[in-house]
C-alpha cells in the first residue's frame, strides 16, 4: 500500500510538474497561461514542503530554472548568447586550443556541442533547457547537507529556499557557465563534507572539484572559500578525528591547486588577476611569492588543527561554561549582518560606484532571506551550526571588501549567489521557528506563497507581466526590455547571415546575440563593445567607420533603453533622435522590419 501511494504521489508531482512547463510554453501565446504555471508551482511547492519529498524538490528547481528556457523562443540577457557563440566555435573546428577556442572553459561548451553532434540536433534548444536543469543536482546536494546536520523539515525548506533566491535564480536561469558551475560547486561541497569523515568519498571529490576549473573561474575561487571557511569551523567545533584536518588540508590544497594549473596554463589573464589580488592581500610583511604564502598559510592551518585535536576536544567539552556568552554573540552578529546589508543596500539601491536601478520588489527576496536568516541565527550559536556562519560569513567578507573597495573586484555583485546556499540553510531554520506553532498545512501554503511571491519579483516585468511598465509604475524594470530578443532582432540577423561582410556595430545585448554569425560566415566582424569605454558609443557614428564596410544594427528598443560601454558604472543613455537622423543621412538603411534596422556604410 506505502509503495502504491508513493508512485502515485509521484505521478501527482510530475504532472503539476509538466502542468507548469505547459503553462510557461503556452504563455508566449496568451500571457494569461502564466496562471497555469502559477497554479501548478504552488501546489507543487505546497506538497514538496508537506510531505519532504527529496522528488518533489527537485521537480520544483527544474521547474523554476526553466521560466526563462520555456517562457522566450531564444536564450536570454547576453551572456547565454557568449555561451551558445563558444558552443560553435567547438562544432565549427572541433578543436579545443586557445586559437579556436578562447575562453578556456570547455565543460559546458564542450558537453552541448558533443551532445548537439552526437543527437543531430539544433545546439540552443539543447544549452537552453539541459543546463538550467542540472541546478536540481546543487540543490538536492544542500538538502542532503542540511539533513546530515538538522532534519528533513530544515533540509527541504532550504532547498526551497535556495531554488527562488533572486541572485541564484538569476544566474540558474540563463544557461550560462555559472548556471552549471554553482550545481557543481554545491555537489563537490557536499561531497567534500562527506569525505572528511571518510576516505572512501575522497576520490570523487576532488575529481567533482578538478570539474569546477573546467567549468567557472569565479566559482572555481569561491569554492576554496566555501571550502575552507566550513572545514576550519568544522574542525573547531564538529570533528572528533584528527585525520579529518588531513583529508580537509588534501581537499583545501587540490581545491586551490588544479585551478592554479589550468588558469596558468589556458588562461593566463584569469591566474594574472587572481595573483595579482592575492599578492594586494598577503601583509607586506610576509615576503615571498603570494602562491607559495598562500600554500604555507593553509598547510600551517590544517596541520596544526591536527596536532591540537585533543585539546580542541577537550576545550569543546567544556563549551557549556559559555553559555552565558551566547547571547552577547548573537546580538553582536545581528549588529555586523545589519551592518553588512546595510552597505549592501547602499550598493544595490546605486549609491555607491556601480550605477543600479533596480525596482524596490527586486528587493524584497533578499531582505526575505536576511529576516529569516536573523531569526534563525539563535539556533546555529551551537558547535554544530558554526560550520554554515562560517560559510555565510567567508563569502559575505568579500562581498563587502569589494563594495567598500578595501581591494579591487570587478564586478561585487557576483559574491552574492555564492552567499544563498548558505543563507537558504540559515534563513530555513528561522522559517521552521517561525511557523512552528502553526499546523503543516500552514506552513506549506506560506511555503508555497513565499516561493512563488519571490520567483515572480526576481525577473523582469516582461517575465510574467508580458509587458513593460512605465516609470511611473512600481514594477518598471530597465532591464524588462533587455531580458529577451524578439523575434524581429533575430530576423535582422539573419538577414546578415552569409551574405555580409565587414564589421558589424551594434548595443551589447543585440552584439551578444550576433556573435553566432562569426561562427556561420567568417567574413563578418562583431564589435562587441568592451567594457568602461568611453568611446564606445561614438563607433556608431558614421564618420569614426573604419573605412571598410561596416553595418549599424539598430532596434526600436535602443530609443527606450541602450548599453554600450556604460556597463555597470554609468548611467545608460538611449539612442538620440540626432543619432539616428545621422545614420539615415550618412549611410543606406539596407533592412526594415519595423522593429529592427540595418544601415551600410
Amino acid at each position: 500500500m506505502r509503495e502504491h501511494l508513493d508512485r502515485r504521489n509521484h505521478a501527482l508531482e510530475i504532472m503539476l510538474f509538466l502542468g507548469g512547463l505547459l503553462g510557461l510554453a503556452l504563455s508566449r501565446i496568451d500571457i494569461l497561461a502564466v496562471i497555469l504555471f502559477a497554479a501548478c508551482y504552488s501546489i507543487l511547492i505546497y506538497r514538496t514542503w508537506l510531505t519532504e519529498s527529496p522528488a518533489g524538490l527537485a521537480l520544483c528547481s527544474i521547474q523554476s530554472s526553466l521560466v526563462l528556457a520555456f517562457r522566450f523562443e531564444y536564450l536570454t540577457w547576453g551572456d547565454p548568447w557568449f555561451e551558445y557563440s563558444m558552443i560553435l566555435k567547438i562544432m565549427k573546428s572541433g578543436l579545443l586550443t586557445p586559437a579556436y577556442y578562447p575562453d578556456q572553459q570547455p565543460a559546458l561548451h564542450a558537453l552541448i556541442a558533443a551532445a548537439s553532434t552526437y543527437m543531430h540536433t539544433e545546439a540552443m534548444p539543447l544549452q537552453k533547457f539541459l543546463v538550467p536543469s542540472f541546478s536540481a543536482a546543487g540543490i538536492i546536494s544542500l538538502y542532503l547537507l542540511a539533513r546530515d546536520f538538522f532534519d528533513d523539515r530544515i533540509a527541504i525548506t532550504s532547498g526551497l529556499l535556495l531554488s527562488v533566491g533572486t541572485a541564484y535564480i538569476h544566474w540558474i536561469s540563463q544557461a550560462a557557465t555559472e548556471s552549471l558551475g554553482i550545481p557543481i560547486a554545491l555537489i563537490a561541497f557536499y561531497i567534500s563534507y562527506r569525505a572528511l569523515g571518510s576516505t572512501r568519498y575522497l576520490p570523487v571529490a576532488l575529481i567533482t572539484i578538478s570539474s569546477l576549473a573546467l567549468t567557472h573561474h569565479l566559482t572555481a575561487m569561491i569554492f576554496v572559500v566555501w571550502i575552507n571557511s566550513f572545514t576550519i569551523a568544522y574542525l573547531l567545533f564538529v570533528s572528533e578525528n584528527h585525520k579529518d584536518a588531513l583529508r580537509a588540508l588534501i581537499l583545501s590544497l587540490f581545491a586551490l591547486a588544479v585551478p592554479l594549473m589550468w588558469w596558468s596554463i589556458r588562461l593566463p589573464s584569469i591566474y594574472r588577476l587572481v595573483i595579482g589580488t592575492a599578492d594586494r592581500l598577503i601583509p607586506a610583511a610576509i615576503p615571498g611569492d603570494p602562491v607559495a604564502v598562500i600554500f604555507i598559510i593553509i598547510i600551517s592551518i590544517y596541520v596544526s588543527l591536527s596536532l591540537l585535536e585533543d585539546r580542541i576536544v577537550y576545550i569543546r567539552s567544556h563549551a557549556h561554561r559559555l553559555q552565558h556568552l551566547a547571547a552577547p554573540v548573537y546580538y553582536g552578529l545581528i549588529a555586523f549582518t545589519a551592518i553588512g546589508a546595510a552597505f549592501a543596500l547602499n550598493f544595490l539601491l546605486g549609491r555607491s560606484f556601480f550605477v543600479l536601478s533596480y525596482p524596490l520588489s527586486f528587493y524584497t527576496n533578499g531582505l526575505m532571506m536576511i529576516v529569516l536568516a536573523l531569526i534563525g541565527l539563535r539556533g546555529f550559536m551551537n558547535t554544530r551550526g558554526m560550520p554554515f556562519l562560517a560559510w555565510a560569513g567567508g563569502v559575505a567578507v568579500l562581498f563587502l571588501g569589494s563594495i567598500l573597495k578595501l581591494y579591487y573586484f570587478e564586478d561585487p555583485l557576483r559574491f552574492i549567489e555564492f552567499i544563498y546556499p548558505s543563507l537558504a540553510v540559515i534563513g530555513a531554520y528561522g522559517f521552521v521557528y517561525l511557523i512552528q506553532r502553526s499546523n503543516a498545512k500552514a506552513g506549506a501554503t506560506a511555503m508555497a506563497l513565499m516561493c512563488l511571491f519571490s520567483l515572480v519579483v526576481a525577473f523582469p516585468s516582461t517575465v510574467f507581466w508580458g509587458q513593460e511598465f512605465p516609470q511611473s509604475d512600481p514594477r518598471y524594470d530597465a532591464r524588462a526590455s533587455i531580458i529577451y530578443h524578439p523575434e524581429t532582432e533575430i530576423m535582422a540577423l539573419d538577414y546578415l547571415r552569409g551574405r555580409a561582410e565587414g564589421m558589424l556595430h551594434t548595443d551589447r545585448y543585440v552584439g551578444y546575440a550576433s556573435l553566432q554569425l562569426e561562427n556561420i560566415t567568417s567574413d563578418l566582424s562583431i564589435d562587441l563593445l568592451e567594457r568602461k569605454s568611453t568611446s564606445a558609443r561614438e563607433k556608431l557614428d558614421p564618420d569614426r567607420f573604419s573605412g571598410g564596410i561596416d553595418f549599424v544594427l539598430v532596434r526600436e528598443r535602443m530609443m527606450r533603453y541602450a548599453e554600450f560601454g556604460e556597463w555597470l558604472l554609468k548611467e545608460k543613455m538611449p539612442l538620440r533622435q540626432d543619432e539616428i537622423e545621422k545614420l539615415e543621412r550618412k549611410t543606406s538603411r539596407i533592412y526594415d522590419n519595423g522593429e529592427a534596422w540595418i544601415y551600410m556604410g
